[in-house]
């Protein structure tokens, strides 16, 4: 039985280092906290890597990896993550979007309450022995608008608690269809819009290059005078010094911040504002969502490890485990015509367009591109290509991928399921249409304009001849020779006397100098030794 070794490198709930070591197929390293020293010298021989928001997952860490499959982080956010780095790696990095959405979007209600009701001054006045109502009057929630920016999952539970308050919601969001917000009774409309209606402003958007000080002086110069800004997302998304302004000069009443651009924030002039409420980055830190966190992600890790699952991945092409498990045949099906074309195509690979036909692989275009792209760079490449790192692969060599709806010359209309692709090169191009039979074996039906019934596995004599009685004789008796066992021969020709296009499955492979006769029998046009 293989066993996975699995680092945790910060501090995890016990129900979920008590799952991970129940594994039967886990060896775990556990120190709580990890020096920084002490996990370069470890990682090379971990199989996962579970983290939360302090270890730094850097290029540096990535390139000592040499057996990382998968890295975990329990929660959303993968500021300390490069992405970029692992993904080239083909590493497999997942969080857990949805385990601590609940504790998010209530840390956001109290932070939103304690602004409005002035609870940290009111809560340090008592404390001095003062009773000074006068001062703390506050503002409702009732009647009021509020600006949701990113109506994700978080977003999304504000929107529904917000209307238990009495709160008309408008969202911002660019990715979020109008029925969706129909359904949630939120108004979609444009930042600026949303800025200038907003009493008060919630910001849930995830930090990307484009929502980097997403809000900055001139979005805050167009707030609705005396709003009130809620940040429980990331610092990032803000810039502070705008802020600091807007809140000084009366232009905003208010914010509540639990994150912030550099954490700590010691030092900033937000700490000398009376007007901000600010938290320790507690968004997800509750009991439930602790435990859920780590649980979830211990399931996550262990199932891609095993190849079961690949929830929550996000630089995976897919990550379904009831679609993985439905698709899986398609993709070695998709990845045996990419290593075909790759073994077939003479020059250098610039294109391959991929047509899917039927209801089994039509809605999987993105995960059965990247299976046949694997397949096609892994006899270039070799075995480090994955569906991780297989499109950046593609696109280091230049090689463009695109969807076709109607291949030129794709002349097999009679299969529910079909996986085509057309290879274009330096040197011309090759039509490769498969299919599944009894939704599980590979079979390939149609190469360029041949049609036939071939099994894409093993080794592969795939051999043009001309239509010649004879030539099968010939081929045969030169391999039963030198001992080379026939499988397998399956043929297609264009017309009777044409072309013939011989795919021969074999028991062993063909020596050059047997290879070298072959090409040298009569009526032999070409023959190429493929491994599928």
């Amino acid at each position: 039985m293989t066993t996975y070794h699995i680092l945790v490198s910060d501090p995890m709930s016990p129900e979920g280092l008590a799952r991970l070591k129940a594994a039967p197929d886990v060896a775990v390293t556990a120190p709580g906290k990890i020096g920084r020293q002490a996990l370069l010298e470890t990682i090379g021989e971990v199989d996962a890597l579970i983290v939360r928001s302090e270890t730094r997952v850097d290029r540096e860490l990535l390139a000592r990896a040499r057996r990382l499959k998968v890295i975990g982080r329990a929660g959303v956010g993968l500021d300390n993550v490069d992405l970029e780095a692992a993904t080239e790696r083909g590493v497999i990095v997942m969080n857990t979007p949805g385990a601590n959405a609940i504790a998010a979007c209530e840390h956001t209600f109290a932070l939103m309450l304690a602004l409005c009701r002035k609870l940290p001054q009111a809560d340090a006045s008592v404390r001095r022995g003062e009773w000074t109502r006068s001062r703390f009057v506050g503002v409702q929630l009732y009647r009021k608008t509020l600006g949701i920016v990113g109506l994700g999952r978080i977003g999304q539970h504000v929107a529904q608690r917000a209307q238990a308050f009495g709160m008309e919601t408008l969202a911002y969001d660019p990715y979020i269809s109008a029925e969706l917000a129909h359904d949630l009774f939120v108004t979609l409309v444009e930042l600026d819009e949303l800025l200038a209606r907003a009493d008060f402003i919630t910001l849930h958007a995830t930090l990307t290059p484009e929502t980097r000080a997403l809000i900055g002086r001139e979005q805050l110069a167009r707030v609705k005078p005396g709003a009130r800004l809620i940040n429980c997302a990331r610092g990032e998304l803000v810039d502070e010094a705008a802020l600091v302004e807007a809140l000084t000069s009366g232009r905003l009443a208010g914010a509540a911040l639990d994150v912030y651009s550099a954490e700590p924030p010691t030092g900033s002039p937000l700490l000398a504002l009376d007007n901000v409420v600010l938290t320790p980055h507690l968004g997800a830190s509750t009991e439930e969502a602790q435990r859920d966190v780590s649980t979830q992600i211990v399931d996550q890790v262990l199932d891609a490890l095993r190849n079961v699952s690949f929830r929550n991945a996000v630089n995976f092409p897919f990550v379904d485990g009831v679609v993985w498990r439905d698709l899986r045949p398609y993709l070695d099906l998709a990845e045996r015509i990419g290593a075909l074309q790759s073994q077939l195509m003479p020059g250098r690979l610039k294109k391959v367009e991929i047509e899917l036909r039927g209801p089994d692989v039509a809605g999987h275009v993105k995960p059965l591109s990247v299976a046949l792209l694997k397949g096609l760079l892994t006899p270039i490449v070799g075995e480090e290509v994955n569906y991780i790192n297989a499109p950046v692969l593609a696109a280091e060599r230049g090689i463009a991928v695109a969807q076709s709806s109607a291949l030129a010359g794709l002349d097999v209309p009679d299969y529910p399921n079909l996986i085509s692709c057309r290879a274009l090169g330096d040197q011309g191009e090759r039509l490769i249409a498969g299919t599944l039979f009894s939704r599980e074996q590979p079979r390939v039906v149609q190469v360029d304009g041949f049609r036939l019934d071939a099994s894409p596995t093993g080794i592969v004599l795939v051999m043009f001849s001309h239509d010649v009685p004879g030539v099968i004789g010939r081929v045969g008796t030169l391999l039963g020779e030198h001992g080379i066992n026939i499988a397998e021969w399956r043929l297609g020709r264009d017309r009777p006397g044409g072309t013939a296009l011989s795919f021969i499955n074999l028991d062993t492979p063909i020596p050059p100098e047997v290879m070298a006769r072959l090409l040298e029998l009569k009526d032999v046009i070409s023959a190429r030794l493929v491994r599928l």
